[in-house]
């Protein structure tokens, strides 16, 4: 016994039994370790929080894999969790225990869009939750609507669950991605939107440029220059999940195969368009029967990315394009050295195409690690490709615009002329009408019409400012007399002054308005009390009882002036009727007086 206790205890002294020991120790942690979320944690990158298990059949179970010896390995044992084209599926396992002080919603993201079916097993003590995504399930079917996919994770205050996601893919098996919580995601998906608007909103740009210039000048490589950009456009809203999203929802089978089908196809255009664009039949005609016979295959290619296994088609789909990436920047520049119109601009924009493939073509197949960059490289060097090409397509044409600019300009200064002239011309008679169909033709005063949209608009400014509004009717005391006497044309005149002395009296913010006959509206904002509005009524009543000297004639009339008081809550008809009730209550009390509505 003694001799073993001193073997036992000489083996942990050595240097290898306590490396073994302390390696034990660590794995039984990394294994255990649960992926704490408190209610602040930052988004958290899967590489380094996942262990991954291999399934190369296809054929293991959730059951399989939630068994104690599932041989699971720690996500930082391998550069990133890229796994290339790779046969089977692929599981990864999640722990989690939250340390919020709340009901959490977190989201799990793999950020690449091209993966035929992720299983979420979401297992608690409640049980499993299973959902799915992937872009071979209909979009209506998916976990979290979205183009990516995307799982929801809810976690009560000092729960524990494990996630599994089980990955089934014939591409690229890409599972980078982050967990979030439902805010820090919704941003972050945002951006990723924006980025993508931004990128589409230059093809779309470019393409329509193009397009009308092909329509103007009737030149080959603009229309060809289209069509490559519209067969690559399908191939990045493809390989980003946004054609299975908002194009080919329902046609989930498609969606896996448009991939490689699209982009196989902007290859053929690419050498197509670089035919034509380089002119290549007359400069380089050997290089052009190569360019033909490029052409054939590539075609081959196309039809055979329909017909092979997607994972196939999908490795076909990026040796072709390094090919024709290759091969038109290799011609771009041959042609460079024979001095071809553009072949400058040609060549550097086929380079950043070129970067961009290669580092996309590379990252599929697990030899550069996955990221920002390496996701994005496609979309980055096309996006400066189109530009550079659509420059180089301009300078091919510069001498033939130079010559239509000098005959262009003059007609063009003609037509901006005339234009102007026109526009103001119709600027001044649509101003002049809008007068006249706001105002009383005999006072100047608004009219009805305008009356209702001003006091609409007074009533809504009361209730945001809460602001007092007064509206006052006014009915001449004494017209029908003046009128009978003198006539119609001097009973005119008559309210003609009643007008201005309307205007005259009341404040500048006040609306006078004629309601018909001898009635007037008046609008007053901002009245401090029913005693202000009083004053005011008041002191058009004193500037209404002077005498008026027409055509040598003195008269005078009075006049009866109801009052309703509001905060904005009342219709302006009702408002009105209030009104003109109160004017009839000062009527009977004697006229050529203010009379309040209760």
């Amino acid at each position: 016994m003694p001799a073993s206790r001193h073997t036992a205890s000489a083996f942990l002294a050595s240097l290898p039994g306590l490396l073994l020991m302390l390696c034990l120790s660590l794995n039984s942690q990394l294994v255990e370790a649960n992926t704490r979320l408190g209610d602040s944690t930052a988004p958290q990158d899967l590489y380094g929080l996942v262990d991954f298990l291999a399934d190369p059949q296809g054929t293991l179970t959730l059951d399989d894999v939630r068994a104690a010896n599932a041989p699971f390995s720690a996500s930082l044992t391998r550069r990133d969790l890229s796994f290339g084209y790779v046969q089977g599926a692929i599981w990864l396992r999640l722990p989690l225990q939250s340390e919020a002080s709340e009901t959490r919603i977190w989201r799990l993201e793999l950020n690449y869009a091209s993966l035929d079916e992720v299983r979420l097993y979401d297992v608690g003590a409640d049980g499993v939750r299973e959902s799915r995504s992937g872009d071979t399930v209909p979009y209506a079917e998916r976990s979290i609507g979205h183009r990516y996919p995307v799982f929801e994770i809810v976690l009560q205050p000092g729960e524990q669950r494990t996630l599994y996601l089980r990955v089934d893919s014939r591409g690229s098996m890409t599972l980078s991605g982050g967990l979030m919580s439902l805010r820090d995601f919704e941003q972050h998906s945002q951006n990723g939107y924006l980025v993508h608007a931004i990128y589409f909103g230059v093809l779309i740009a470019l393409g329509l440029y193009n397009l009308l210039l092909f329509l103007a000048l009737r030149e080959r490589p603009f229309l060809n220059y289209v069509l490559f950009m519209f067969a690559f456009a399908l191939s990045v809203l493809s390989l980003n999940g946004l054609g299975a999203q908002y194009l080919w929802s329902q046609a989930a089978p498609w969606s896996n195969r448009m991939l490689p089908v699209s982009l196989t196809s902007a290859a053929l255009l690419s050498v197509v368009f670089a035919r034509s664009f380089l002119d290549t039949r007359q400069w380089l005609p050997r290089w052009d029967k190569g360019l033909l016979a490029l052409c054939i295959a590539i075609a081959a290619a196309v039809l055979a990315t329909i017909l092979l296994p997607v994972q196939r088609a999908l490795q076909l789909m990026s040796l072709t394009g390094l090919i024709a990436t290759l091969t038109l920047l290799l011609t771009s520049f041959v042609c460079v050295g024979y001095r071809v119109p553009g072949a400058r601009l040609f060549a550097l924009a086929w380079l950043m195409l070129l970067t961009g493939a290669v580092l996309l073509a590379l990252r599929n197949f697990a030899l550069i690690p996955s990221n920002f960059l390496t996701l994005y490289a496609m979309q980055i060097g096309s996006g400066l490709e189109m530009i550079l090409l659509s420059f180089a397509l301009a300078a091919r044409f510069n001498e033939l615009k130079r010559q239509r600019e000098a005959a262009l300009q003059l007609n063009e200064q003609i037509l901006a002329k005339r234009v102007t002239e026109r526009t103001q011309a119709l600027e001044q008679a649509n101003q002049r009408l809008s007068e006249l169909a706001l105002q009383d033709p005999l006072t100047g005063l608004a009219n009805r019409t305008a009356l209702q949209q001003h006091l609409d608009q007074a009533l809504a400014r009361s209730v945001r400012r809460n602001e007092l509004l007064a509206v006052m009717l006014i009915d001449l005391d004494g017209f029908k007399p003046i009128n009978d006497q003198h006539g119609h044309e001097f009973g005119d005149r008559v309210l003609a002054e009643v007008a201005q002395r309307l205007r005259q009296y009341l404040r500048d913010a006040d609306l006078p308005a004629r309601l018909g006959g001898d009635e007037f509206v008046v609008i007053c904002e901002n009245v401090q009390s029913a005693e202000h509005a009083r004053d005011l009524a008041k002191r058009l009543l004193e500037g209404l009882d002077t005498p008026m000297y027409l055509e040598d004639r003195a008269v005078r009339v009075g006049a009866s002036i109801g009052i309703v008081l509001s905060h904005g809550s009342d219709d302006a008809t009702t408002l009105i009727r209030q009104a003109d009730a109160a004017m009839y209550r000062a009527k009977a009390e004697g006229r050529n007086r203010v009379q309040l509505a209760p």
